[in-house]
């Protein structure tokens, strides 16, 4: 099933829990903010690429309409390639890391919630920012002697949007945010550099099945970069894209 759908179904499915915890609690009629601060985790990107994502969030309230978030996380995807390419080279060792950062500005639509802040609909703009680099060895086959090299590479993306979300707050302290349309102006950018006793159609072959990973994870990357070269010609992706932003956060507010 696709991570998406997971991601969506994980949504709908929490919505009941979240409503019976809200009629159990006390409805606070005030418009101001009781409590200031709210510390976030979202297990988004471990529903989406590994357990090993870790992202935290960190709300502050400015006044009764408005907050600022700031949002910071250590990510790793699965591994990119297998452990043979194309019959050209083997990988034999893995270090691969990677960070995405986000920052948003919100604005509570007061007029239709009837709790304070940080509860209720809200909307503003938001700027993301991921990163992922990895470093492969190589040993290249067939060849006399045994020659080894490394494959190295780094990919970034920017993504300028609005988001459209709902928090809930219930048990006075426990905050649940979903982000639910989230659409972005986005660019990917990114490069690999082989370097091996190789020749220049046998790197692009590897470049070629490196793209056809990259896209068959991320589709809305497929395109030419921006100098009119393809990723299999130089190895470097430049492109911008529509994009879009969703994710559930479990939060402490204090």
């Amino acid at each position: 099933m696709n991570n998406r759908i997971v991601v969506i179904l994980c949504f709908i499915s929490l919505f009941p829990i979240v409503d019976f915890a809200q009629k159990t609690d006390t409805v606070v009629t005030s418009s101001l903010p009781i409590h200031k601060n709210v510390i976030k985790f979202n297990p988004t990107p471990m529903i989406l690429w590994s357990w090993k994502n870790v992202t935290f969030s960190y709300e502050r309230i400015l006044n009764m309409r408005q907050s600022i978030s700031f949002e910071l996380g250590y990510l790793e995807f699965p591994k990119l390639v297998a452990d043979t390419i194309i019959d050209i080279v083997t990988i034999t060792s893995r270090e691969k890391w990677g960070l995405n950062a986000t920052l948003e500005y919100r604005f509570y639509l007061t007029k239709l919630n009837t709790r304070p802040i940080p509860a209720g609909l809200y909307i503003g703009p938001y700027l993301t920012y991921y990163r992922y680099q990895f470093k492969n060895g190589l040993d290249v086959f067939p060849a006399l002697v045994d020659t080894t090299g490394t494959l190295t590479g780094n990919f970034w993306a920017f993504n300028l949007g609005v988001e459209l979300g709902y928090q809930f707050v219930f048990w006075k302290r426990w905050t649940l945010d979903l982000v639910l349309v989230g659409p972005s102006i986005s660019y990917y950018g990114g490069k690999t550099e082989i370097n091996a006793n190789l020749d220049g159609s046998q790197i692009q072959q590897i470049n070629e099945a490196l793209y056809d990973e990259l896209i068959s994870r991320f589709p809305g990357v497929a395109a030419l970069s921006t100098s009119g070269k393809t990723f299999q010609q130089t190895g470097k992706l430049d492109v911008f894209r529509l994009g879009f932003r969703y994710l559930v956060q479990i939060g402490f507010h204090f």
